[in-house]
């Protein structure tokens, strides 16, 4: 397992572990400790040989997986490719009950998700990760490369990238002078729900909590009148990191 994991990271791809014979990560933050670092990654596998490998998808290693994951998915994926054009040839995996498609990552932002493009046919992208061969499967198969795989990362037609990213709808974002209004003051009646922002704001952004909650007491002293009480901080960021994980595990995380 280490000798693959380092054989990636080689080739610019942020790996980390994830427990033996699991989808579940073996670090603190999962994907966020993804790494290209040869001795980070020593550290890891010396720890556990047994670990499975993660690649984390997105820019970070530069492709995003189309996660194809049974026989009825593969009949939705011929008949996207009948009506739009087949996929390229490309890098493949086997996985526990299907494939992973590797294509390249587009310039645009691409993220995560469940059956978008078509039944049973999952995206791994900013924010996912894959497991790869030889990583062991929950059900005991070991992850595989295709026979039909190929030896780099296809660019990804122009017709899934439009299906996978979603158009933006008007303009939905907090204007930046609300934001700046934040950094002149806030009043009793809207400390909670200013701090509720920001800290969904820096946490979506794949902060990490421990920076996010510094940051938030750092202004929460400064710019709130009175301030909370740290208590009252803690419990903000950690109900807003909670449901960032269970959404990361929703749409994200495995594959």
């Amino acid at each position: 397992m280490l000798r693959t994991a380092l054989a990636l990271a080689q080739r610019g791809l942020a790996v980390f572990p994830c427990r033996e014979r699991s989808k579940l990560p073996a670090t603190e933050h999962g994907f966020l400790n993804a790494s290209k670092d040869a001795a980070v990654i020593e550290t890891w596998w010396r720890s556990n040989p047994n670990y499975n490998v993660a690649v984390a998808t997105g820019t970070v290693s530069g492709f995003f997986a189309v996660d194809v994951d049974d026989v009825d998915a593969e009949i939705e994926l011929r008949r996207l490719e009948a009506a739009n054009g087949v996929l390229p040839r490309t890098v493949e995996t086997i996985t526990g009950d299907g494939r992973h498609i590797w294509l390249a990552m587009p310039n645009v932002d691409l993220r995560n998700s469940a059956s978008q493009l078509a039944p049973g046919i999952d995206i791994r992208a900013a924010g996912g990760y894959i497991l790869v061969p030889p990583s062991v499967h929950p059900t005991g198969r070991r992850y595989a490369w295709s026979v039909d795989s190929a030896s780099s990362i296809a660019a990804a037609p122009a017709w899934l990238v439009a299906r996978l990213v979603k158009p933006k709808q008007g303009s939905s974002a907090t204007p930046p002078a609300e934001w700046r209004e934040l950094i002149q003051g806030v009043a009793e009646g809207a400390r909670d729900n200013s701090v509720t922002k920001l800290a969904g704001y820096l946490l979506r952004r794949h902060v990490d909590p421990f920076v996010a909650l510094a940051l938030l007491q750092s202004w929460n002293a400064s710019c709130c009148s009175p301030p909370l009480a740290d208590d009252d901080i803690v419990r903000i960021v950690n109900s807003i990191a909670g449901k960032e994980a269970r959404r990361e595990a929703a749409y994200g995380g495995y594959g």
